[in-house]
């Protein structure tokens, strides 16, 4: 009698729909937090990823417009990277580099182009240029070659991208890299105006 009562039992709780629903959903609720979590993360990164592109765009193509360039014209251009980078802070998590590159003579492999000048502000998360330094052979995004005499503005811009909720695991922390070349419109800026940062003349910077 007890065990045909269990029995029953067990066969009514198998039958039994009550319930399903909110079993399902606990289930399942995981796997659509990670995707939400993951989604938002993705659009995120990309949309910073765009900002960091067009800042580094907007900043060449300001500085290739001007006949001269100085570090104060500097000092003002730099600011549109934080504002192209909006709503994101660039203060903390940016910066920027300008540099200055000449080719004088045929390029070859022993005459490659220089750097003449380099900028360097914007935000405070310090980064090395990959182009070079002042004085030093310059190494151009995607292998470009200049021909003799010609002289163009490279940008750099570096974002220390960080996920919006710390290891989470979907998107981890990355570094962001955009550089973008110009060419001066109305002559060479291969010289800038006095003054300079005292650490560029320490680096050989044209003057």
């Amino acid at each position: 009698m007890i065990m045909e009562t269990f029995f029953k039992k067990i066969l009514r709780f198998s039958r039994a729909q009550e319930g399903i629903a909110y079993l399902e959903f606990a289930i399942t609720m995981p796997f659509l937090l990670a995707m939400l979590m993951g989604s938002v993360e993705m659009t995120r990164y990309i949309l910073i990823a765009q900002k960091v592109e067009k800042a580094a765009a907007s900043i060449s193509d300001l500085v290739a417009q001007g006949q001269t360039v100085s570090n104060s014209d500097l000092n003002n251009i730099i600011l549109a990277a934080g504002q192209v980078m909006q709503p994101y802070s660039f203060d903390v998590n940016g910066y920027v580099i300008i540099s200055s590159v000449t080719q004088t003579g045929p390029y070859s492999a022993s005459n490659l182009p220089r750097v003449n000048w380099q900028y360097t502000g914007g935000g405070s998360w310090v980064q090395p240029s990959q182009v070079g330094v002042p004085g030093s052979a310059a190494n151009l995004p995607a292998g470009m070659t200049l021909n003799d005499k010609d002289n163009v503005i490279v940008t750099e811009v570096f974002y220390n991208y960080q996920p919006m909720l710390a290891n989470n695991g979907i998107i981890a922390g990355s570094p962001l890299y955009k550089v973008a070349v110009f060419k001066p419109r109305l002559g060479d800026l291969t010289t800038l105006s006095f003054p300079l940062p005292y650490s560029l003349y320490l680096k050989g910077a044209v003057l």
